[in-house]
């Protein structure tokens, strides 16, 4: 873990063991291509900061300040998991390459694009198994069964019910995850609000691939969106 006495990068103090350190992570997480430490600040390091930043900060600054943002991210910079069954299309492995490794450690991408199929399989699955019992302490067991014995049929009403009980989700054929505009984190509840915190302020940084929407649902994933 580094720690610093003075600020690093561009106008500060740069003290040379201090800057050491930033050069030997920058290297690790693989903003800046490896070589020997100069001795004192250089513009590929400089860059190497600028490039960090760059994931969450619209005007990069290139300095890291003593127990800030810029310093927390590097210090805790890992490259987290991708489930096996996700999908990218368009600028989706784009957005999720800014958000990824900034999120909190034990955070994995959970969904990337799903087709009508895959939601309709989510949809009936919330239904049938992930929130049955509380539908049918809302709904009653009459009016369940009724629903489950023609589900698909019954759709557009398994839909209410899941709503119903708290768990946002778009109908089959209309999900942003159809179209490719929608990503969802998994992880433990514990790290919910950190991942929404960054992920809002990467979407600040990235008006142009990010649209801003950041959710976080009642089965635990941190949904959002892109343009």
């Amino acid at each position: 873990m580094i720690t610093l006495n003075q600020a690093i990068g561009k106008d500060c103090p740069n003290w040379p063991e201090e800057v050491r350190k930033i050069h030997k992570r920058l290297m690790e997480i693989g903003k800046i291509p490896c070589y020997e430490f100069p001795g004192n600040m250089d513009d590929t390091i400089q860059n190497g900061i600028i490039e960090v930043q760059k994931h969450f900060m619209r005007n990069p600054d290139g300095v890291i300040n003593v127990g800030g943002r810029t310093l927390d991210f590097i210090n805790n910079w890992k490259i987290k998991p991708i489930d096996a069954k996700v999908k990218f299309i368009g600028r989706l492995k784009e957005a999720w390459d800014l958000v990824n490794p900034l999120l909190p450690d034990e955070s994995y991408c959970a969904s990337g694009y799903r087709s009508a199929a895959d939601q309709r399989r989510i949809l009936h699955d919330f239904f049938q198994n992930q929130y049955r019992d509380k539908i049918i302490n809302k709904y009653g067991q009459k009016v369940y069964d009724q629903i489950k014995s023609d589900i698909l049929k019954n759709e557009n009403k398994v839909l209410e019910m899941v709503r119903g009980v708290g768990q946002q989700i778009a109908a089959p054929g209309s999900s942003k995850h159809q179209i490719g505009k929608a990503i969802d984190i998994g992880g433990p509840s514990n790290i919910d609000k950190k991942q929404v915190d960054i992920v809002k302020l990467v979407a600040k940084a990235h008006p142009d691939l990010f649209s801003g929407k950041v959710l976080l649902e009642r089965n635990g994933c941190v949904h959002f969106e892109i343009i």
